[in-house]
């Protein structure tokens, strides 16, 4: 008997166990690098740029300094457009 393009399975409590643990660490580790929510907004930061290479390079540092909290917004407003889709579809019957 062939078992070609199966996926083999464990459902031992205990591989669960440690697929949680593992998970719940690496949320812990990517939420760890995030920035404080004030430096991000501080108005007193702003400025323009002299140039175009000025302007891409701060973007740049800008994205890698704060690439967690980037995440962070962008899974918001997706959850949030997920749920007001789901909110206007119920509506609509």
């Amino acid at each position: 008997m062939t078992t070609y393009g199966t996926i083999p399975t464990s459902s031992s409590p205990s591989s669960n166990l440690e697929f949680l643990s593992r998970a719940k660490q690496r949320i812990k580790e990517g939420l760890g690098t995030r920035r404080p929510w004030k430096l991000m907004f501080n108005l007193h930061s702003f400025g323009l740029p002299s140039g175009f290479s000025d302007a891409l390079s701060r973007v740049r540092t800008n994205m890698t300094y704060f690439q967690m909290n980037y995440a962070i917004v962008v899974l918001l407003v997706l959850f949030l457009s997920l749920v007001w889709h789901q909110h206007k579809k119920s509506i609509e019957f």
